[in-house]
């Protein structure tokens, strides 16, 4: 993603010093390969991006876990257990160093992820790329992996760990992306229409409002009350009315990153002090 990211920059100086080359005439062979090069480019960036999207379920599913289910079910946990002063301890030096480990390299495939969305659309990220954000990559990818780890301790055996595990990430992905969507809905406000692409994605209404009261209605309530202001194509305006539509601000997309990506850490701790208890009971056997 962060070649590509390079490359789009590369392509995207070559394409204009091309049409400035030629200045209205036909363009050369070379500036076609050029600009053919480009699109490839540009078809790329959504295939990598939904990859990265992607990536921490597979990842943290299939590292997570065969970690220590792999251990109780092939019986060399119990001969480990033996051998170590904490059992604790054994599961803190399976876990925290591919915990770090996967926690970097997500948020390294973040950072390229959103670094070729802005180069593509020359601007920062935005609600319609949410589950792009570097912060939250990374932090699906660990709430995972602990998942996988707890269920692995659990269950004890390879496969029926990695199912239940699938089942988990999916029932976390969904409660998360239902609590976003009904916070989003009460924090959202209205707004004069714009140019504003980066939020068309999260309107919830569109209205009008009285550019003199500041109250606003909605545009079934202002085709009842001014009929006349539209046409057969459903146009127009009531008078001495905007358009506004019911939105996010866009300058909040940090803040829900920030908040659902602690929630996720917070997952990762809950789950280890579960996880310390489980390995802590668990019969040898």
């Amino acid at each position: 993603m962060a070649v590509v990211a390079w490359q789009l920059d590369l392509s995207r100086e070559a394409v204009a010093s091309c049409y400035r080359v030629s200045n209205g005439a036909a363009i050369s062979e070379s500036c076609r390969s050029t600009i053919e090069w480009g699109n490839l480019l540009a078809s790329a960036v959504g295939i990598l991006g939904a990859a990265a999207t992607f990536a921490p379920f597979p990842l943290g599913i299939f590292l997570g876990a065969p970690l220590v289910a792999r251990e109780i079910e092939h019986r060399t946990a119990p001969i480990a257990w033996s051998l170590s002063l904490s059992r604790r301890g054994w599961l803190a030096g399976r876990t925290l160093p591919l915990l770090i480990l996967i926690g970097v390299a997500l948020l390294a495939v973040g950072q390229a992820s959103e670094l070729m969305l802005s180069s593509v659309e020359e601007s920062e990220l935005g609600f319609r790329h949410y589950g792009m954000s570097g912060p939250l990559i990374a932090a699906r990818g660990l709430a995972v992996f602990a998942i996988g780890v707890v269920v692995g301790l659990a269950v004890g055996r390879v496969l029926p760990a990695i199912l239940v595990t699938t089942l988990a990430a999916v029932a976390l992905t969904a409660g998360l992306s239902i609590g976003r969507d009904v916070i989003m809905r009460a924090e959202s406000v209205w707004v004069p229409m714009g140019d504003q692409s980066e939020v068309v994605a999260m309107v919830y209404d569109s209205g009008f409002r009285s550019a003199t009261t500041g109250e606003v209605i909605t545009w079934e309530q202002a085709y009842n009350q001014y009929p006349a202001a539209f046409n057969e194509m459903g146009e127009g305006a009531p008078p001495d009315m905007i358009s506004v539509w019911r939105i996010v601000p866009p300058e909040r997309f940090g803040l829900f990153v920030a908040r659902e990506a602690g929630i996720l850490v917070a997952t990762v701790l809950a789950i280890g002090g579960l996880g310390s208890v489980l390995v802590g009971s668990r019969r040898p056997d």
